[in-house]
């Protein structure tokens, strides 16, 4: 059976490493654009309650629309 590239690297783990540190860096960045947009959320409806809801009852009434066609 022939060795692939990731076996070519003689065990030492530096890719799998490599690669851990940069998923690691991507779900930090992510969890970081996820945390300012929940702020800006509630920033938002802490401002305008009254457009909230009506912004979240129009999305339900469209998404239910959309499931009772599918």
């Amino acid at each position: 059976m022939e060795r692939t590239d990731l076996e070519n690297e003689g065990g030492n783990g530096h890719l799998g490493e490599d690669l851990r540190n940069q998923a690691r860096a991507k779900l930090d960045e992510a969890r970081r654009v996820s945390e300012e947009f929940l702020d800006r959320v509630e920033s938002f409806v802490r401002e305008r309650p009254g457009t909230a809801v009506l912004a979240a009852l129009a999305a339900g009434y469209l998404v239910g629309r959309l499931v009772r066609r599918a």
